[in-house]
């Protein structure tokens, strides 16, 4: 029967899209709804909007919070219900937790 043949090949093609979705779903991001741009879903890897760069808009006391301290050239930021370590020179968003998970 040549259907057997092709069995571990749907069934390889159906667990990497499963898991593809669950990875998704499971990576923390914040929708932006910025004038001028519209809707835009941030995540870790893209970059923060300008605004988020600003060291006033740093989180100072990110131990309280319990974030990971930051490198030299980076800061935590609150985006929503988000913290997001933003890498200062790129502007990369190299880590994005619920603010659940912090406290305040």
């Amino acid at each position: 029967m040549p259907g057997k043949k092709y069995l571990p090949h749907l069934l390889f093609t159906a667990v990497c899209a499963v898991s593809s979705f669950s990875y998704a779903a499971e990576q923390p991001s914040v929708t932006m709804d910025r004038p001028g741009a519209g809707v835009k879903e941030i995540k870790e890897g893209d970059n923060a909007p300008d605004q988020y760069q600003r060291p006033s808009l740093a989180v100072k006391d990110w131990r309280a919070r319990h974030l990971a301290a930051p490198d030299e050239n980076q800061q935590w930021v609150q985006i929503k219900d988000k913290y997001a370590l933003i890498d200062i020179p790129t502007g990369t968003i190299k880590q994005m937790v619920p603010k659940a998970k912090g406290h305040k």
